[in-house]
Order: structure tokens, then sequence, then C-alpha cells
């Protein structure tokens, strides 16, 4: 017997209308592409500004806990806000600014060694595998077959990561489009942080008034495990660069690796990346020193592992602690992916992404299993 109660009659409707909008969608491809492309042009200075806010609350949390937390003041309470907002405002300032006045010279640095590098290292590997390699001739004319010098190599490694990172300096506009973009986004955040209380308030009644209690409790269980995997993976990965890229730099310099000044910071920059990250940065290490030295750099390799060892089982536990809750194989899943599909910021969010999605279904999941027993 067909249910004809008003609630049924809803949710069909419901349903024959998505199915519509996914059929004219299916039908105008293209024209369906070109208008989400538009609409995320109009709003993007909103959506980076709320990223902003997101990045930039996490310290204006921690201000404000340290901006006289009992005063009662009338003076201090009102200037809370805005204070934490500039403070934390001025701390990524002193990183970035950190960051372009160290960080990057040596990374320019490092890339440049590592263009002059290369193409002998590879020259000197490819001679010596032809040389002692009369017993596989197959592997022989496979080398001669190639016929690609050190610089043609460099190049093709270049061309393949650029094509992972999904061309990601194609995204660069001009410069005065983006920084209007940038100060748009800028000012928004900053109202964002200055009204959250308000805001959070108003989406507590506009939820309240169209959305049932029961998708309610759901909707802010998916924005409490967001926020606390976000939060947790930027703190943790920022603290674990810091940490990692500082032992490198302090252990090179100990034990006399070449570069150290160089390699160190860009260890700490790949750092960034969770999971594959040292390791890129100590390939690209071995690289430069196995130019100067075959021997240190091989030992360079083995300080490595030992300091990943180090910062993975003593240090990193217990300074940042399980800051991603997801399985090693998943985060190598989501760093592979996210880079291939949307490039850096793929890489920076599929991370906290895949662990947002790993909470709620591991919840989900045991859910049903009690209900099942």
């Amino acid at each position: 017997m067909i249910d004809y109660s008003k609630n049924n009659y809803k949710t069909i409707l419901k349903i024959i209308i998505t199915a519509a909008l996914m059929l004219l969608a299916v039908i105008n491809y293209h024209e369906a592409v070109d208008l989400l492309i538009k609409i995320y042009g109009i709003v993007y200075p909103l959506l980076l500004g709320a990223v902003m806010a997101f990045v930039l609350n996490i310290l204006v949390v921690k201000y404000e806990k340290l901006y006289f937390p009992g005063n009662k003041n009338k003076f201090v309470v009102s200037s809370r806000r805005f204070v934490c907002i500039l403070l934390a405002i001025m701390t990524i300032i002193l990183v970035v600014f950190f960051a372009l006045r160290i960080v990057i010279p040596q990374l320019v640095k490092f890339i440049t060694l590592l263009v002059e590098k290369f193409p002998g290292v590879y020259e000197s590997v490819v001679k010596w595998i032809v040389e002692n390699s009369h017993e596989i001739p197959a592997l022989q004319q496979k080398i001669k077959e190639l016929d690609m010098d050190g610089y043609a190599v460099l190049n093709k490694v270049l061309g393949l990561l650029g094509n992972w990172t999904f061309g990601t300096v194609t995204f660069i506009g001009s410069a005065f489009g983006a920084v209007v973009e940038f100060i748009l986004a800028v000012t928004f955040s900053i109202y964002i942080l200055a009204d959250k209380e308000d805001l959070k308030n108003k989406f507590k009644k506009l939820f309240k008034a169209y959305i049932s209690k029961e998708k309610r409790t759901r909707i802010y269980d998916v924005l409490n495990t967001a926020n606390e995997s976000f939060s947790s993976y930027i703190v943790g990965q920022c603290k674990e660069a810091v940490i990692l890229g500082t032992l490198c730099t302090a252990g090179m310099i100990i034990l006399g690796f070449p570069y150290s000044t160089i390699i160190g910071p860009v260890m700490g920059l790949t750092a960034l990346i969770p999971m594959i990250g040292a390791y890129i940065g100590a390939a690209l290490g071995f690289l430069l020193i196995v130019a100067v030295n075959p021997l240190k750099a091989m030992l360079f390799i083995v300080f490595i592992v030992v300091l990943q060892q180090l910062e993975g089982n003593l240090i990193y536990p217990k300074v940042v602690g399980n800051s991603i809750g997801l399985p090693g194989i998943w985060v190598f899943a989501a760093v592979i992916v996210g880079g291939g599909f949307m490039g850096i910021a793929g890489i920076i969010f599929g991370v906290p992404v895949a662990a947002t999605a790993y909470k709620i279904m591991s919840k989900s999941v045991n859910e049903r299993i009690k209900k099942a027993k």
C-alpha cells in the first residue's frame, strides 16, 4: 500500500527535483562547469578569508587565554578580541618574514646547487652502470636507447612533478588581482573573527529553524570533527617542521656535513608534507652531498633515518601527539590523491579532509555494529 502522507510526498518531490537538476547538469555539462568556475572565482576571496580566519583563530584562542583571562576590567574585556586578532596577524607576518629572509634564500640556493650538481651525478651513475654491467647486455642497451643527458633527466623530473601538482603556478593571476583578492580575504577574515560568537549563534538559529534535531546533531558532529582534525593537523605539522628542520641543521653542522644550512631548512619545509615530506627532503639532500662526497652522502642517509626514528618515536609524540588520527596508509593515499587533483592545496588539505572522513566513518561503523548486536 502506497503511503500518501505529507512527509512522504515532500520526500518524493525532493528526490524528483534533485534528479531533474542532476540530469540538467549532465546534459549541459560544459555550461555547468563554466558556471561553477565563475561562481568559484566570485566567492574565492570569501573562501580564502574563511580559511585565513580558521588559521588565525587557532592563534587568537591561544592569545585570549594569555591576555588577562580572569580580568573583568571593561577596557581589557572590550579590547581582548581586537588585541588578540592583531597579535595573531603579527605572528603570521613574522613567520612569513622569517621564511622570506631565511628559508626562501636557502631554498633558492638549494635549487641552484641541485641544478648544477644533478647532471654530473646522473652522468657518473650512468657511466658506472655501463662500465659494470657487461653481464647484462639488455640493461646497457636500454641506457643507450634513452640517450638523455643529466639536464634532460632533470627537466623530465621537474615536468613530472609539475604535472603531479596540477600546474600549481598556473593558478597565480595578475599581481594586482592577487593583491586585491588578498586584501579582501584578510578583511573578511577579520570580520569573521571579530563577530564569531554572533555568527555562530545566527547559524544555530538558522539550523534550528530549517533542520531537524537529528540532522543538526549530525552536522554539529561533522563540524566538530573537522575543526579538531584541521586544527590539530595545522599545529602538529608546523611544530614537526620546525623541530625536524632545527634538529637536522644542528646535527649536520655537528657531524660536518656539507650544505648543512641549506639542506636543514629544506628538510623542515618538506616536512610540512606528512608521511613522505621528510624523505623527499632527504633524497634531495643526498643528491647535493653525493656530488661532493659519496661517503658522506651515505652517512647522511643513515643520519636522516636515525633522526626520523628519534623525532618520530620520542620527540613528536610528546610535543605534538597524535595530531592527524589517521593510519599511515591513508595519510600516504591522501597526499598522493590530493596532490594529483588539487596540487599544493590538495597536499595541504587532503590529509585533514581524509582524517575527518575516517573519524566520521569509524564512528558510524562502530554505532552500527553496536546496534547489530
